[in-house]
């Protein structure tokens, strides 16, 4: 371990430096990133405002952003089988395009998924109250329910990493199983216009509604980076992250453009403008409760809550392991690379990181904020402008890393596909940030600032990355690099 610049002393019952291999396995992964992605949450929550921009064309946004994911995942995989690190990104960009580089999105990425993870618990505690509320009449207010769900992710997060696997298996099936009852009631009933493949022609693609819509749909695909985030707790990650990291892109990809086409045929093409036009965050819940019944839709109502907490489980996983990693390589202070004997978890680090996002969750119950529409979006858009950056350079470095040594990797994993999926996702990040406003509602103005910790935190980790460059070479050199 490098760069204790705070005392590393541990307790009896932590060590420093090691999570355990071979705790995780593909189906772990597999649960780890479609939890994250939230695809009841995505599809019910989101779904209208998709809808809306993207009318009939909708299932195709997401289709072509699964497929530009895919183009991602190519390079990014063969990065997987030669660098193994739970910072993923920090260390391929690091390896790829020069530790600075590599520490400012060490600390960009980590700021990303811990406003991901706060947005997803106001959310969750908002939802939670309202499903509680409606079944039992008792008002609390969202706020504590957001500080509850803070805390019990913290305690199964700082348990056995396969722990909160299971949970995330249980909570993924049950919301991708309702999803699957609303599709087959909307198959068995028929929908009300027929069906209609005629979203999927080119042909018929507005790339002026396209642009704005893949805001929407680029969002689902962010957190498969956690296939290689739990690379030093897999026994064969060489094998095992690939495989994994393909199986989760298949998935959503095929989750959300079908199900996402299914929910258009029940509300039926021509109807749509006037479903939209009828309290639209309700739509998806009027389907299910047409075509599925009112008991379906009250279940819905609770698998929508245990699909964000899943979600905040997912991201509080990543963002403690992107502090143990940068613990260990002397870009934060070292006590956040200790785990527990029993437990090999980053034990310091998920401490650490529940306390800023229980914090963060307190600090917000108290203003007058709306925890949907103003704190969701303005913490998860920047998770959003986060992650693609770091996608952006990954692919980057991606090309660089293997220009030096190809290491067996052939022309089509090492260059083609990497060229090709930094194209999209430059242009993708641009109409991002061009049209933000579709989700911020802030201004210009507003807009820099809610971003402003993302600059912060890659201009701090570069700072920091060049002090070790001057204060201990060897440290610098080892940014990215420790497993």
């Amino acid at each position: 371990m490098v760069g204790d610049f705070v005392g590393s002393s541990t307790g009896a019952d932590e060590k420093s430096g090691q999570l355990r291999s071979g705790a995780v396995h593909a189906r772990h992964l597999v649960f780890f990133v479609v939890a994250a992605a939230a695809p009841l949450t995505v599809l019910a929550g989101f779904g209208p405002y998709a809808y809306r921009i993207g009318g009939e064309i909708t299932p195709s946004g997401y289709l072509l952003a699964g497929v530009v994911y895919a183009l991602f995942a190519v390079g990014f995989t063969a990065m997987s089988r030669h660098v193994r690190n739970a910072g993923a990104f920090y260390a391929y960009i690091s390896q790829g395009l020069g530790p600075s580089i590599g520490a400012g999105a060490a600390l960009t990425a980590y700021v990303a998924y811990t406003l991901g993870e706060i947005g997803f618990g106001a959310a969750a505690g908002l939802f939670a109250s309202t499903t509680i509320s409606d079944f039992t009449g008792i008002q609390i207010p969202w706020g504590v329910s957001a500080v509850v769900i803070g805390v019990l992710v913290s305690i199964v997060a700082y348990r056995r990493v396969e722990a909160g696997a299971r949970l995330l298996a249980v909570l993924l099936i049950g919301e991708i199983s309702i999803l699957l009852v609303l599709t087959a009631a909307i198959f068995l009933k028929g929908p009300p216009d027929g069906y209609s493949f005629s979203g999927f022609s080119p042909a018929n693609w507005s790339w002026s509604t396209l642009g704005p819509l893949f805001i929407i749909t680029f969002v689902v695909y962010l957190g498969f980076e956690q296939t290689a985030v739990y690379s030093e707790e897999v026994s064969d990650p060489a094998r095992t992250v690939p495989r994994a990291t393909y199986i989760a892109v298949a998935l959503l990809a095929v989750i959300y453009t079908f199900v996402s086409w299914v929910i258009l045929m029940g509300i039926g093409p021509s109807k749509l403008a006037d479903a939209l036009a009828n309290d639209p965050d309700a739509l998806v819940f009027r389907i299910n409760t047409e075509y599925a019944g009112a008991f379906m839709t009250h279940v819905m109502e609770v698998l929508i809550v245990t699909s964000f907490i899943a979600g905040v489980l997912a991201l509080h996983n990543a963002g403690a392991r992107y502090l143990f990693s940068l613990g260990r390589d002397g870009l934060l202070p070292s006590r956040l690379a200790t785990t527990g004997s029993e437990t090999a978890s980053p034990s310091v680090a998920v401490i650490v990181q529940s306390v800023i996002v229980v914090g963060a969750l307190v600090a917000f119950s108290r203003t007058d904020l709306d925890p949907y529409v103003e704190i969701v979006n303005w913490t998860n858009t920047p998770t959003l402008v986060g992650i693609m950056f770091l996608q952006i350079l990954t692919s980057l470095a991606v090309i660089t890393f293997f220009a030096k040594d190809h290491r067996g990797e052939n022309l089509w994993r090492r260059l083609i596909a990497p060229v090709l999926s930094s194209a999209a996702l430059i242009g993708v990040f641009w109409l991002i940030c061009a049209k933000m406003d579709l989700l911020t509602s802030l201004g210009a103005t507003g807009n820099v600032l809610i971003n402003l910790p993302l600059v912060i935190a890659f201009i701090g980790g570069v700072l920091r990355a060049r002090w070790l460059r001057e204060s201990n070479p060897a440290a610098w050199k080892g940014i990215g690099h420790s497993e």
